[in-house]
């Protein structure tokens, strides 16, 4: 995660120099790092998230994951740095991720929400290298459409600050909660399909 502007604030987040050793230390061993800066972005906030962008950059990122598409435009002008779709852009069908290589990105992480059927289809037809969740947290919505945390309690999940409601018993049981996503007996699959990419949390 990248400070203030990724989905996951409750998370421990790095500081700038342990990123610049973290990504030493994954390419000596070949492995790519993939930030996130994957918040919605104020107008008064897109200098200091693209103040952010241009020192992951320098750090020596490989590509940055974003969901606002004024951060998305705003890097385009200014990094060859590959751009990935966030989920929290709730990409779920065609017209998206069309709409999401007109913007510039190079990847889309689909909603967890799609289909096995849907996939293989999305997977045929698309321009985009795709990624799918394997493994976490199912939301009760849509990722980055869900608005109970910031109705109840004024922390919004597309400020990376979501309180999981959904989580909590109501009416005395966890109608809401649903259970973990974990897709990893059907890699092979996904593999056929041509999925680029799995996340897993």
């Amino acid at each position: 995660g990248s400070g203030i502007f990724n989905a996951r604030q409750g998370a421990k987040n790095f500081t700038l120099q342990t990123l610049t050793e973290a990504v030493k230390y994954c390419h000596v061993r070949g492995v790519a790092v993939h930030l996130t800066l994957n918040t919605l972005v104020s107008d008064r906030e897109m200098s200091a998230a693209l103040d952010t962008a241009k020192e992951l950059v320098q750090a020596g990122i490989d590509a940055l994951i974003v969901q606002d598409v004024g951060l998305c435009r705003e890097l385009k002008k200014r990094t060859d740095v590959p751009l990935h779709a966030s989920t929290q852009m709730t990409v779920h069908n065609l017209d998206g991720i069309l709409f999401a290589e007109q913007m510039g990105f190079s990847r889309v992480v689909l909603s967890r929400e799609v289909s096995r059927k849907e996939l293989e289809f999305l997977a045929a037809r698309s321009p985009l290298e795709l990624e799918v969740f394997a493994h976490g947290a199912l939301c009760m919505c849509y990722s980055g459409q869900c608005y109970m945390s910031s109705l109840i309690g004024g922390r919004s999940g597309n400020r990376g600050e979501c309180a999981q409601p959904c989580r909590l018993p109501y009416e005395g049981g966890y109608r809401l909660s649903l259970k973990d996503l974990c897709l990893l007996k059907y890699y092979g699959e996904l593999e056929e399909m041509g999925i680029a990419s799995l996340k897993i949390e």
